[in-house]
């Protein structure tokens, strides 16, 4: 790749995906709380395990070295209890982890999240068909920032400090901290989910939630350096996500599943339509083949192409965005690959509430 490519694709990481953006995903389904933490028991069934895997841009590399990419892998664990105000409500719990790592361009950037969420569903109605979740997560964002290799070209930045001047600046204070600089900070997220039915053959789920809730300020271990413990940094945005699930039958053996999830932080906001079609056969009602397409309408737009699998209960999806505008020529439109697995586990009976559209799928 020539080296502009690279500058743009590193500039653009700079202005958009280190202060603006959180961690995203495409198959957001397979990391439910990162985007409302009322999908916290929203499954039928006791105990589920999901995890996601998301490497983007795996395919930029730097001019003189051969790192690549940026990756997010996501883990939730979440169960149900047997218990509530009132006969058909229940409360949820889970742990919920992330990392998320940048090994491409100046600087080694590493993000994680590790925390608790609990959400308790409150059954609505004479006939207990609607659910009305609320929920929190809390736990600790931090940031880590490790010395990066040589990059030894000059390009100005917005506050006219070329890339050099600033690598050099953080390999100063890296290097004082043996080689890592780490921010973090304990961190809020409400979130409210509204499931219901929309008709004969269909289920909605509607939820807006709000991270870091009360915009903590990223706090610097100084101890390596001298001055004390800790030292204030920078304030983190909020978040604010909101989406619509609609779930029809549109035979015995078709469901269709289209979403939309609306995410903003600061200045940068995005949008992610889903179309999402399961097919189960009727020769094997234990296998359910997913598959569709989608876009994500931001300042670079992605078309993710959308497989997968449900086989009782483990569940198996696939993700591919093919990135259609913005970094193009450094990406080569391919923008991102998502992995992702889940599986619950069940040993009581089904809850009185059962939204058709909650089990297996998240």
């Amino acid at each position: 790749m020539k080296l502009r490519y690279f500058i743009y694709f590193f500039l653009a990481f700079l202005s958009v995906n280190s202060t603006a953006q959180d961690v995203h995903y495409s198959y957001y389904q397979f990391a439910p709380t990162i985007v409302n933490p009322a999908f916290t028991g929203a499954f039928y069934g006791n105990i589920r395990a999901t995890a996601i895997h998301r490497g983007q841009w795996f395919n930029v590399h730097g001019p003189e070295q051969g790192r690549d990419g940026f990756t997010s892998t996501s883990i939730l664990i979440d169960g149900n209890l047997p218990f509530g105000f009132k006969e058909g409500d229940w409360v949820s719990a889970g742990i919920n982890m992330l990392v998320e790592g940048n090994t491409a361009g100046v600087y080694d950037l590493k993000r994680k999240f590790n925390g608790l969420s609990v959400a308790y569903h409150l059954s609505l109605s004479k006939k207990k068909q609607s659910v009305l979740t609320t929920s929190i997560k809390y736990g600790t964002y931090g940031v880590t920032l490790s010395e990066a290799d040589d990059f030894t070209t000059s390009h100005t930045l917005e506050n006219n400090q070329s890339i050099a001047d600033d690598q050099d600046a953080i390999r100063t204070l890296a290097s004082a901290m043996d080689g890592m600089v780490t921010d973090d900070t304990n961190d809020w997220m409400v979130g409210l989910m509204l499931t219901t039915p929309a008709g004969d053959n269909a289920d909605m789920r509607v939820g807006v939630s709000m991270d870091h809730l009360l915009r903590p300020r990223l706090k610097q271990d100084t101890t390596g350096i001298g001055g004390g413990n800790q030292a204030g940094g920078e304030r983190l945005n909020r978040r604010l996500n909101a989406f619509v699930q609609y779930y029809v039958d549109i035979n015995n053996n078709m469901t269709f599943n289209p979403s939309v999830v609306y995410q903003s932080i600061g200045k940068a906001s995005n949008i992610l339509v889903q179309g999402l079609m399961s097919y189960t056969s009727g020769s094997n009602p234990d296998m359910t083949f997913n598959f569709g397409l989608g876009v994500r309408l931001a300042d670079n737009m992605d078309v993710p192409i959308y497989l997968g699998v449900d086989y009782k209960d483990w569940r198996v999806g696939l993700a591919f965005d093919t990135n259609v505008s913005g970094l193009t020529q450094a990406t080569n439109n391919a923008g991102a690959y998502e992995l992702a697995v889940s599986r619950v586990f069940s040993w009581n009976k089904k809850a009185k509430v059962k939204p058709k559209f909650i089990c297996p799928r998240l």
